[in-house]
């Protein structure tokens, strides 16, 4: 029985994992790859020109006005190329970090199975699964046994669709 409810929480933490894939990989390319000092100059100054852009009344000096516009746009594409590499980078981790996720659900459900494939987790009567005990009792093949593949596919398919569910809930 402890062996069911562990599998049951294992499958919860991993299927609610991806939804918070983004928030790790933020939290892991803020670790890895910081801004240069170049770049926040950069960022800087473009603040301190649209304060100042900001200060000019467009109608009265057009072109200071449409000056600065051209050196915020400047600042900014330099910000934009500077930047491309470390975004591309951040795309590769993302990347990496769902794909490792998926990954080691794969292997912890693969691990359990090969590990408790020929102990039943539950006994129960052969003839509540009366036509299907072969079914239910995958991969361990005892009649009225709950083997760990249908196990693991019940408590699956249970959590995604209480997560599909859950937004008639909050309503």
């Amino acid at each position: 029985m402890f062996l069911m409810l562990f599998i049951l929480l294992i499958v919860i933490v991993l299927v609610a994992l991806p939804n918070y894939s983004n928030y790790l990989s933020n939290v892991l390319c803020k670790r890895l790859f910081k801004l240069s000092d170049g770049e926040l100059d950069l960022r800087a100054q473009v603040k301190d020109l649209k304060c100042e852009q900001a200060s000019i009344s467009m109608a009265d000096e057009f072109a200071r006005y449409m000056k600065l516009q051209r050196k915020i746009d400047k600042c900014l594409q330099e910000i934009k190329t500077e930047g491309d590499p470390r975004q591309q980078n951040v795309a590769y981790v993302k990347l990496g970090v769902k794909i490792a996720i998926y990954v080691l659900h794969g292997i912890t459900m693969l691990s359990l199975v090969l590990m408790y494939r020929s102990t039943p987790l539950l006994m129960l009567p052969p003839e509540w699964f009366s036509p299907f005990n072969k079914i239910v009792a995958i991969p361990t093949g005892e009649p009225g046994g709950i083997g760990i593949g249908c196990w693991i596919v019940v408590c699956n398919t249970v959590v995604y669709r209480a997560i599909r569910l859950s937004p008639l809930l909050n309503r």
